[in-house]
C-alpha cells in the first residue's frame, strides 16, 4: 500500500470522526458556537500533523481526540486570559500613553488603602457615568479630556464644529449629574 492509499484512508476515518469531536467540545464548552471553531481547529491541526508525519496512525480515535485535547486547553487558557484582560480598564493619557487602574493604583502606592479604594471608585463611577451618555457625546467628551480641540474632534468625527462643542457641553453637564446623582 503506497502512502497516498495511507493517507485516503485515515482522512475517511478522520472524517467519520466528527461526531466524536463534536461531542467532546459539546461536553467541555458552555458556549456553543465555540464547538465548531474548536472541531475545525483540530481538524487543522491534524491535516498539518499528517503532512509532517512519516509513521502511521496506529489509532486515528485517540491520536484525534489528543489534538482535541490540546485544542480544548489553548482555547480556555486564551478564553481566561481575555476574561482576565476585561477586567482591567485601560485609558489613554493626554501624551497617549495607555495606562490602567492597576498602574494608577501602583503609582499611589503610598497613598493609605482608603484614599485608594476611594478613588477607584470614583474611577469607577465616572466610568459608569461616560457610558451612560449617547455614543456621540461620550465620544466628544473622551477626545475633549485626551486634549484635542472641538475642531480636531470634528475632524475625526465627521460632525460640524458647533455640534461637537454641543456635544461637549452637554455631555460634561450630563456628567456632573449623573455622577453627583441630580438627573
Amino acid at each position: 500500500m503506497e502512502q497516498d492509499d495511507l493517507s485516503q484512508g485515515i482522512e475517511t476515518e478522520l472524517v467519520s470522526l466528527r461526531p466524536v469531536l463534536q461531542s467532546y467540545f459539546e461536553r467541555l464548552l458552555e458556549d456553543c458556537s465555540a464547538v465548531d471553531d474548536c472541531v475545525d481547529e483540530t481538524y487543522a491541526r491534524a491535516y498539518q500533523s499528517l503532512r509532517q508525519r512519516a509513521l502511521p496512525i496506529r489509532h486515528p480515535r485517540a491520536w484525534l481526540l489528543k489534538i482535541a485535547q490540546r485544542v480544548w486547553s489553548q482555547y480556555r487558557a486564551t478564553e481566561q486570559k481575555q476574561r482576565r484582560l476585561s477586567q482591567i480598564h485601560y485609558y489613554s493619557t493626554a501624551d497617549g500613553e495607555m495606562r490602567s487602574e492597576v498602574d494608577d493604583l501602583a503609582d499611589d502606592a503610598d497613598e493609605q488603602p482608603e484614599a485608594l479604594v476611594e478613588r477607584r471608585d470614583q474611577a469607577r463611577l465616572l466610568a459608569r457615568s461616560l457610558q451612560a451618555l449617547p455614543p456621540y457625546q461620550q465620544t466628544a467628551v473622551m477626545l475633549h479630556f485626551s486634549g484635542q480641540s472641538a475642531r480636531q474632534i470634528a475632524a475625526q468625527t465627521g460632525r460640524p464644529r458647533r455640534t461637537v462643542n454641543d456635544d461637549i457641553r452637554k455631555g460634561i453637564l450630563r456628567l456632573r449629574r449623573l455622577v453627583h446623582n441630580t438627573d
